[in-house]
């Protein structure tokens, strides 16, 4: 059976909602109900239906969180994010899946928010030693690198393999669908012309090793997404730091 929750939006909202346990719920849910609003409503109406109201409900609720409760930053790089995130659960919706039961559809996209939501607790420990902004303590390996786009892809890659795991589901999915549009919003949030040079040549370094990763001895849950964006990550990560 194929996958039933938008794993291409979960795994974009990784790397950009998981700064903090209270966005990451915010988010995690929203491409939830948005996922499952565009899976009746193509099953009922077609898919195009289905994906336009998807994306409408997804880019609507999502940008109202980040921009006007304080969550985000309340700027054009919100506005980027939560319209490729929706336009990603539109794809989900317009690509089709088999026909599942109900609980079959909310437990994949339950276990994806609930690993969205842990690895959310991780970074914001890692990144301020605090979680729902309340400080639980500091300690040597604080840092405010784990909250940056290259740990948001590591940690994202280690969520999705997580997914893949607990739902015993070996996922094939192309990986340029999250790297483009993490370089994207590089570019757009990026203050600098380096930022967004760094972005686009980790992409352009994905695509030239993607065919030795598909032939790396990784777990068979780590391997395609997972593994990919766990090697942007490094790569964005070492072109940041040169």
């Amino acid at each position: 059976m194929k996958v039933r929750y938008s794993l291409e939006a979960f795994a974009l909202a990784f790397v950009l909602y998981t700064t903090g346990l209270e966005l990451a719920l915010v988010a995690a849910a929203v491409i939830v109900a948005a996922t499952i609003l565009g899976d009746v409503l193509a099953g009922l109406a077609g898919k195009t239906v289905g994906a336009v109201i998807a994306v409408v409900a997804a880019f609507a609720a999502l940008y109202f969180s980040l921009s006007y409760t304080g969550l985000g930053a309340g700027d054009y790089s919100d506005y980027a994010g939560a319209a490729l995130v929706a336009v990603l659960i539109g794809k989900h919706v317009m690509d089709g899946v088999e026909p599942a039961s109900t609980g079959e559809l909310l437990k994949q996209n339950y276990v994806a928010l609930v690993v969205m939501a842990i690895v959310a607790v991780v970074r914001e420990v890692l990144g301020g030693g605090a979680v729902f902004g309340y400080e639980i303590g500091s300690f040597g390996l604080i840092s405010g690198s784990y909250l940056s786009t290259y740990f948001g892809l590591i940690f994202g890659g280690l969520g999705i393999a997580a997914v893949n795991a607990i739902l015993k589901k070996e996922m094939k999915c192309e990986s340029l669908w999250v790297a483009v549009p993490v370089a994207v919003m590089s570019a757009v949030a990026g203050a600098s012309v380096s930022a967004v040079v760094a972005a686009v040549i980790a992409v352009v370094l994905l695509i030239s090793v993607r065919g030795k990763l598909v032939f790396s001895c990784t777990g068979k849950y780590f391997a395609c997404l997972p593994v990919e964006m766990i090697s942007l990550g490094f790569l964005t990560m070492m072109l940041t730091v040169i």
